[in-house]
């Protein structure tokens, strides 16, 4: 009887218990390793869109001196002396704020010109001063109108002792596709490479081209030293593609076993319990399996938690809203031309939406708060568009407390404005709407612009009611994309888009919110 007993003991608990450990030790290492790999993604991914969104600050300022007929006439004038020339040096820092883009975007700037009757100093330069120079021979290698380029030598002026540099160039051909003018714009190599470090991640991330460590988050990274080769990388444990200005980069994230280090303290005392249970109580088998079940939940919560914090982070980081640089492109123009004293007020206005945009307190503002931001963004655009503009604001009082994501109404407003109001000719209007009705919150955006096809209308819409992180890769209308996707995170993907559009005649977006969801954002 005792051999019996011990055959069924075997075979009904001690072999169920092996099957059962081996199931629940390789649960425990496939969720440890399902964790670490979700960290290393969402690394990765802080990188790319910080990356991208340091080169697209500088694409920007580049953009405004592109197509820039001001600077273009600059740059072609024939000076017949010295004198001239500088006399219009002077007259062009008067009456143009590239000093002020150029320093709101924290770069620094070199145009080289092919004009012999231009004298080399400062921001310009002479073609001749290019050539030669590591740069300006990629640039013509590869073909690129615009580019990103890693070096590491003496500046362009060679003044400074050899540094690792990151360049971006963009050749000045708008208004003369033969034009062999060329800006080139230097980004901040240790700003850049500081704030990768401030993240925190706690796993060495790398940015390489096919053979060199560009960039990488490590605080021991030297501005001083040649840049490190990716041979000398170990433990690579996931690595992500990144384009920049059809320049192909790669993230490289490193498995150091840091979530191991806390291995034990997160299973050790179940792997304990297992054991006492495997010796003493095979019994209470089942109420274990339980608890590890219900430990298992909360651990694929919190990842699902953090990822989600993760992309709420690349988010905050991705918001650029670009009408404020389309506002002082127009506040320049104008002044320009007119030379009015009025700029200063509008300057101003700018300064606070920048303010605002600049101090990310919180993500959620009060739609009375927002309703600010339109105001002022509204305003700068009636200064812009004079009588061709008008505008309608009509919010219920009780929809003032209410709480929305920052600079999500006004850039629905601004993408009106743009899109639809911008491109047309004769007079236009824009009414925004904000009202309760049947516990929802509608939004209302209204243009009497130029109206979208059908084709463009479907495809506006599917963008914003599938709107993921993903798609703000891509080019089109991030800023409704983005604004889409925080309105869709914050009430748990209850937020109902409809856009309604005719040609000639205008567009309507609508935005319906549940109050309900409305009263969990603090």
């Amino acid at each position: 009887m005792k051999k019996k007993l011990i055959i069924l003991y075997m075979f009904f608990a001690i072999i169920p218990l092996m099957i059962m450990d081996a199931v629940v030790v390789g649960g425990i290492i496939r969720t440890e390793e399902t964790k670490t790999l979700h960290e290393m993604e969402s690394v990765a991914e802080a990188i790319k869109y910080t990356c991208q969104g340091e080169v697209e600050t500088a694409a920007r300022f580049a953009r405004s001196v592109y197509t820039s007929r001001y600077i273009y006439n600059y740059m072609n004038r024939d000076y017949s002396s010295a004198l001239e020339y500088y006399e219009a040096y002077l007259a062009f820092f008067d009456d143009t704020l590239i000093s002020f883009v150029s320093g709101q975007s924290d770069v620094k700037y070199v145009i080289y010109a092919n004009n012999t009757s231009m004298i080399n100093g400062s921001q310009f330069q002479s073609i001749d001063k290019a050539k030669g120079q590591p740069w300006y021979a990629y640039a013509r290698r590869s073909g690129l109108p615009a580019g990103l380029f890693f070096y590491y030598g003496r500046n362009t002026a060679g003044t400074i002792g050899n540094e690792r540099r990151v360049y971006f160039f963009k050749t000045l051909d708008y208004f003369d596709h033969e034009s062999k003018n060329i800006l080139l714009v230097e980004l901040d190599y240790t700003r850049l490479n500081t704030i990768l470090s401030n993240m925190n991640s706690g796993m060495p991330a790398y940015v390489c081209d096919s053979d060199r460590i560009l960039l990488s988050n490590n605080k021991d990274s030297n501005i001083a030293r040649p840049f490190n080769k990716v041979s000398e990388l170990n433990n690579i444990g996931y690595t992500a593609d990144m384009k920049i200005y059809d320049r192909d980069f790669q993230i490289h994230v490193i498995n150091n076993g840091h979530n191991m280090k806390g291995w034990f303290k997160n299973w050790g005392w179940q792997l304990v319990l297992l054991g006492i249970l495997n010796i003493f109580l095979p019994a209470a088998l089942i109420t274990w399996i339980n608890r590890i079940a219900y430990s298992y939940k909360l651990r694929e919560q919190e990842m699902v938690l953090t990822r989600q914090h993760a992309e709420l982070h690349a988010l905050h980081s991705q918001i650029n809203p670009h009408f404020l640089f389309n506002a002082l492109e127009s506040i320049r123009m104008h002044s320009i031309i007119k030379k009015e004293s009025e700029t200063a007020y509008m300057v101003e206005k700018l300064a606070k939406l920048q303010r605002q945009y600049t101090e990310w307190n919180q993500d959620n503002v009060t739609i009375e708060q927002e309703i600010g931001f339109v105001e002022n963004y509204l305003e700068l655009q009636k200064y812009r568009f004079g009588d061709r503009l008008s505008y309608s604001i009509d919010v219920g009082d009780e929809c003032l407390e209410f709480k929305v994501p920052k600079l999500t109404i006004v850039t629905f407003v601004e993408n009106a404005c743009v899109h639809g109001i911008e491109s047309k000719i004769s007079n236009g209007w824009i009414f925004l709407r904000i009202y309760e009705k049947e516990d929802m919150l509608y939004i209302e955006v209204e243009d009497t612009g130029n109206g979208m096809s059908a084709e463009e209308t479907t495809k506006l819409l599917e963008s914003m009611r599938n709107a993921n992180i993903n798609m703000l890769q891509e080019k089109g209308r991030v800023g409704v994309i983005n604004a889409s996707l925080r309105l869709k995170m914050v009430t748990e993907d209850k937020t109902i888009f409809d856009v309604d559009s005719e040609e000639g005649i205008g567009t309507i977006v609508t935005i319906k919110i549940p109050i309900e969801s409305l009263k969990g954002i603090f």
